[in-house]
């Protein structure tokens, strides 16, 4: 295979006409020139310069062999201007996933900041659910992750994260339900109702806090529309519980009452960046998580 290092020297000897002159441009040795082009002429096969009195000239297979090097030397003074654009953010895209409602509530103002500041930035946004979200970051699909965890379903390990917000889960009840009047409902009190739940994280944490109340809930309906959730409670057609984000996210819906619930229930935000985060996803970070 052809050493692409070499290949650049042969096409600096090509542009200065001598091996001390293409050792002077690139700050080597002379020797090391001479070492270079020896080892591609041998891995080449045929004579790739010749000496004519002072002046280093190709040889036409040398002059073949220059045509790529110039190519070569094209592409990767167009990776550096790419790297460097990354770099000062002038350039390049960002990728982001993230859950419904902080989509809805959190995110619009930050993605107007950045794309102010940094209109040569290409930003996309994925809104999804947690797990689907950092296997996204996993697979470099995405370069940052917006993502909650709890008891039930903890954030990823093997991952930087930033710890965004504290969201309480709120009892979702119908209006007329016997506990919508109280200040705290204790979850065990709605051990037989009839439940409305979400996403599997939901699930996973409706049921940890059921467990805590001593019962299995009934689950009857399942979606991940929060409006949805609270129109189905609004008809009686079940309890529910959701965040104060998820509830912040939707427009009002008559006829429920939301109240806190005993034991307090609640999921953390968090923010989730690859170990080697590009320049774009790191600047957002900070401007989500200062």
């Amino acid at each position: 295979m052809i050493d692409v290092e070499r290949l650049l020297i042969l096409r600096e000897v090509a542009r200065h006409g001598s091996k001390a002159a293409a050792a002077r441009a690139l700050q080597i040795a002379e020797p090391t020139v001479a070492h270079h082009l020896k080892s591609l002429e041998h891995t080449a096969g045929v004579p790739l310069t010749i000496r004519v009195g002072r002046v280093t000239r190709l040889t036409s297979a040398g002059e073949a062999l220059l045509e790529h090097a110039d190519a070569i030397a094209a592409s990767l003074a167009s990776a550096e201007r790419s790297l460097a654009q990354h770099a000062d953010l002038s350039g390049g895209r960002l990728r982001i996933a993230s859950f419904t409602s902080f989509c809805a509530v959190a995110l619009p103002a930050p993605l107007a900041q950045f794309a102010r500041r940094y209109p040569g930035i290409e930003v996309g946004l994925v809104e999804t659910e947690t797990d689907d979200a950092l296997q996204m970051l996993h697979d470099g699909v995405v370069d940052l992750v917006v993502g909650f965890a709890d008891d039930a379903t903890p954030a990823p390990d093997d991952l930087p994260i930033r710890w965004l917000e504290h969201d309480e889960y709120l009892a979702v009840l119908p209006a007329h339900h016997a506990q919508s009047r109280r200040a705290t409902v204790d979850i065990a009190t709605l051990a037989s109702d009839t439940w409305i739940s979400g996403c599997q994280r939901c699930r996973a944490h409706l049921h940890a806090l059921a467990a805590s109340g001593g019962f299995e809930p009934q689950i009857a309906f399942q979606t991940e529309d929060y409006v949805t959730v609270q129109r189905l409670v609004a008809e009686g057609l079940g309890v529910a519980i959701l965040p104060r984000m998820a509830l912040a996210a939707s427009p009002e819906v008559t006829g429920i009452v939301t109240v806190p619930t005993a034991p307090v229930s609640h999921r953390e935000v968090f923010l989730a960046l690859p170990r080697e985060p590009s320049a774009a996803a790191k600047t957002f970070a900070g401007l989500i998580a200062p």
